[in-house]
């Protein structure tokens, strides 16, 4: 996977936004890599403003790179986007995860799962998990309930939390055309995929404690997350005001047809 010349006909992508990831991102791939079909799934690294070897460990482990000097959780994952949208033409979803260990790998086959069921945004929920509380934190249970509270409000959709694992469907991906790139990008995206009437579920998911290295968002002050929430808060309506009124693009398939589908354990 070192090279895009290579023959990759992956249906998926699995992004990585990394920022000074060097002590932990070979540990993280190395996990991912013994889960995931290699023929199905390929790795791609968005390094977004690091200044140490993030980039050459990743690469080192097989992983595709797109690197930014933008400082950003979004512009690291854009320039990733950007990178597969350009090469791999037979992606047709992206999976996100954390760079730090906090994401466990073992859950994107639910999320694949859901996908495949007909779902074009799926959402690995840690919030309502009692066991991910302690990993968390207070302070970010408590943010993240309040945010993902909003978040529906601007949507017209219940959301249990703004989850950083997630997987989106490439045309639903580019519908949104993400603007906000920094404590944005996860609340723009649930936002504007509810208003488009994109079929959206939520399935648990584990919360882990990072391998290395210091919180950017979770685990931090409760200043500082009082400061990233009215951030986020404010992205969640400027992604609302973008889209007024609800459409009903087809993105996945209809809530009768998902219910039929489940019902059936298809």
């Amino acid at each position: 996977m070192q090279s895009t010349e290579r023959t990759l006909q992956p249906h998926f992508a699995i992004i990585i936004p990394a920022c000074d990831e060097e002590e932990c991102i070979g540990r993280v791939l190395d996990e991912l890599s013994g889960t995931i079909d290699p023929e199905k799934f390929v790795i791609v690294v968005g390094v977004n403003g690091s200044s140490d070897r993030t980039a050459e460990v990743a690469r080192g482990r097989g992983a595709l790179i797109a690197e930014t000097t933008e400082r950003g959780y979004g512009h690291g994952c854009q320039r990733a986007i950007d990178l597969v949208a350009a090469t791999l033409p037979s992606v047709r979803a992206y999976i996100f995860l954390a760079g730090d260990g906090a994401s466990d790998p073992q859950d994107v086959r639910k999320l694949v799962a859901a996908y495949e069921q007909g779902y074009a945004f799926v959402l690995g929920a840690r919030t309502g998990q009692v066991r991910n509380w302690p990993v968390m934190r207070f302070s970010h249970v408590i943010a993240n309930f309040a945010l993902a509270l909003w978040c529906g409000l601007l949507a017209r959709r219940w959301f249990t939390d703004l989850a950083p694992l997630r997987l989106i469907d490439r045309e639903l991906f580019e519908a949104i055309a993400p603007q906000e790139k920094t404590f944005g990008w996860t609340i723009e995206p649930q936002v504007v995929a509810a208003r488009l009437g994109a079929a959206i579920c939520e399935v648990p998911a584990s919360e882990r404690p990072r391998l290395a290295g210091a919180q950017k968002v979770s685990g931090v002050t409760w200043r500082r997350t009082f400061s990233i929430g009215c951030r986020i808060l404010a992205a969640g309506f400027r992604a609302r005001s973008r889209f007024q009124r609800r459409t009903n693009v087809e993105f996945g398939r209809s809530e009768r047809e998902l219910v039929t589908h489940t019902q059936r354990g298809s």
